[in-house]
Parts: C-alpha cells; structure tokens; sequence
C-alpha cells in the first residue's frame, strides 16, 4: 500500500508544486489530516455502506473554503476509487515529502496537559538548535502521560515524561547509583 500513497502524495507535491502553493498546501493538509484521524470520522470514510456521496458531502462540510481544489480533488478521488483507508497514510507522505523539500521537519510533542506558549516556544527552539531545520511542532495531550512530555521527531523519541525519570531513578537504585549521587 505503500506505492499507492506515495503515488497520491507524489500527485498532489507535484500540483503544489505547479500553482505555487506547496506551504499553504502542507498547512492545509495537515488540518485535514488531524481531522480525519478523529475515530468516528475515519470510522464513517471507511465504512464500505455508506455512499461515496455522503462521504464527499462530508469532506466538502467540513473543509468548504478551508482547502485548495487540488486537495479537495485528491479526496474525492480517492473516495471514488475506494481507497479511503490510504487517504490519511497519503496525506501524512505529502506532509513528509513536502516538508524535506521545505527543508522543515515535523515534531509530535505528546504531554499530560497542554503546554505554555512559553514552554512550546522553548521546545521549539531547542529543536531548531538541535536538528539544525525548521521545526513545525504538532501538539498532542494524552492524560495517560503521567507527567512532561515526549517528542516524536524524524524517527526518534526524546523522552522527558515522569514515567521514563522513574524507570531511570529505579535502575540507577538497583545499579547503586543512588549512593554515587549523593557523594556528589
């Protein structure tokens, strides 16, 4: 399935790419992405009762203005085509392809509350610092995250969540490594 979202993605950089429109294009797509990936409205893209029609009225609700035609085209497409469970892979390949040509990477920050301005603004820069690229930070709160937070970014985790410090202090405890420290 893999070739088949790259194709769509592929399709859609290279009309980005035509009308000039590449960074509004990733904006939007990412907001359709988010919206999408709720359940209940990537429950009801797949069902395979529920008409094509209803579907696109759905998208077209929903994003009415919101959306580049090109975009909203690539949707319908592939609602017409029955390739609804590639509509969010393909859209987050686009993001991806896009972002690398854009030269920005893209951050997943997942915490137990929603984070500051000031402390997102902090993330943000350490990020930049860190990869050297523009940094687009996506926000998720997750209330299983016992405290902090952790960020997904270019395939790596970077962990700062209460859980993970605990796991840490328990194995420097079982190492000794509690005595070292307080020689300290």
């Amino acid at each position: 399935m893999d070739q088949l979202e790259n194709r769509y993605a592929n399709a859609l950089l290279e009309l980005s790419e035509e009308n000039g429109t590449l960074k509004e294009d990733v904006a939007q797509v990412a907001r359709v992405r988010d919206a999408l990936s709720e359940r209940d409205v990537e429950q009801f893209l797949i069902h395979p009762h529920i008409a094509n029609a209803k579907k696109q009225a759905l998208l077209k609700t929903t994003f009415a203005d919101q959306v580049s035609e090109h975009l909203m085209g690539l949707l319908f497409l592939m609602i017409d085509k029955q390739r609804e469970q590639a509509i969010i892979p393909a859209l987050q390949a686009f993001i991806d392809a896009a972002n690398q040509k854009l030269g920005i990477v893209e951050a997943r920050v997942v915490s137990a509350k929603e984070l500051t301005e000031q402390e997102l603004s902090h993330i943000h820069s350490i990020l930049k610092k860190r990869l050297n690229k523009t940094v687009s930070i996506q926000t998720t709160v997750d209330p299983d995250v016992l405290g902090g937070f952790y960020i997904l970014v270019d395939g790596q985790v970077f962990d700062g969540t209460l859980r993970t410090e605990l796991l840490r202090m328990k194995e420097r405890l079982k190492r000794g490594g509690a005595m070292d420290a307080s020689k300290s």
